[in-house]
């Protein structure tokens, strides 16, 4: 793969990256790559998320799967873990030069390394590759990571600035008790091009995110808010979740100061109560039970929305901080320089159509 220069955080001159602990090659995936990419993710599912394995072929069919394979052996003196036979796959990353069908900005999906072998550069080398294969006119990348999870501190060393946080599962993460409760994203974004210090008026490449998210992994709607000034990534943040209702006077806890009479106790009749289940829970709702034709599909949820007043604030907001944000030129820091060099190549494609016309 060739030495990289990183920038020290310390001293700030450039220094000469390590080759990685595992000689590697880095190729595009290939369908049989299959087995493993899902074998990998099923291991680091709580990392990395879930793709199905019809996603992993479309990505691969499309050319945004890299995996890097072991070449040559590893003894188990070696690595100091485990020993690596020649032709192993030892890590694979899935991204796009596109993100929001953006030319500028890409974006990583996953990016999973074998066990045994983290934490030797492998992931470095991938973003690497990834960023000098990327179109020309790609100058950002990004990626959403969960904030409870350690993946965030080598985002932070490869150079990546985490600008803004959406909600994320409902479920999937852990509250001080160790009980479910909703996640939070970061998302992290770097300048992929040497030399590139966003001074937009020097031709710098001013920061981006989006205002909200539809679908993905999450299937829901999600608001897209920037990591307040003078707090660090980590910190606990707001969770703005679809269906949450305005905080209205209606909405206050306390009914004796709301004006009116009290309502009536609504009474059912017992033999208008049936059992329904959810979660494992039994309870009583009012109605008869459901009827379901044999063979009949199963009908879609309703897909919970944001309050439009809330999306338009989120855009506004967006928008100021942003405008705030790129007016004063900001770096990432980081352990490791990824950045790659662009140099002028003449347009012979356009020259021909130009000729053409």
């Amino acid at each position: 793969m060739g030495e990289l220069v990183i920038a020290s955080s310390s001293v700030g001159l450039p220094r000469v990256l390590p080759s990685p602990r595992v000689p590697i090659r880095i190729r595009p995936g290939t369908m049989d790559d299959i087995p493993f990419i899902d074998s990998l993710q099923k291991l680091h599912t709580r990392q990395v998320g879930w793709m199905p394995t019809a996603t992993f072929a479309g990505k691969i069919k499309l050319g945004h799967v890299l995996v890097a394979w072991a070449s040559r052996p590893c003894s188990a003196e070696d690595m100091g873990e485990t020993a690596i036979p020649p032709q192993e796959r030892v890590g694979y990353l899935i991204g796009n030069d596109q993100y929001f069908k953006r030319d500028d900005v890409g974006i990583i999906y996953q990016l999973n390394v074998s066990p045994g072998v983290q934490r030797g550069l492998i992931g470095a080398a991938l973003l690497k590759a990834q960023f000098a294969r990327s179109a020309y006119g790609c100058r950002l990348y990004c990626c959403w990571c969960a904030q409870d999870i350690a993946a965030n501190h080598f985002w932070e060393a490869m150079g990546f600035v985490p600008l803004a946080f959406r909600a994320g599962s409902r479920t999937k993460g852990k509250d001080a008790s160790g009980k479910s409760a909703p996640r939070v994203h970061i998302f992290w974004q770097k300048r992929i091009c040497s030399g590139d210090t966003g001074d937009v008026k020097r031709g710098g490449t001013p920061w981006w995110f989006p205002s909200k998210t539809t679908g993905g992994a999450i299937r829901e709607d999600r608001i897209v808010l920037p990591i307040p000034p003078g707090t660090h990534w980590s910190d606990a943040k707001p969770l703005l979740l679809p269906g949450m209702p305005q905080l209205t006077e209606a909405a206050t806890p306390n009914r004796r100061a709301l004006p009116g009479p009290r309502p009536k106790r609504l009474i059912i009749p017992a033999e208008r109560l049936r059992l329904a289940s959810n979660g494992g829970l039994r309870f009583a709702v009012e109605g008869d039970a459901p009827t379901k034709e044999a063979g009949a599909p199963r009908s879609a949820a309703a897909k919970v929305k944001h309050d439009p007043q809330y999306e338009a604030a989120a855009r506004e907001l967006r928008d100021r901080w942003l405008e705030r944000v790129n007016s004063t030129p900001m770096v990432g820091g980081g352990k490791y320089d990824l950045s790659r060099e662009i140099e002028a190549q003449p347009m012979r494609a356009t020259a021909g159509l130009l000729e053409a016309a």
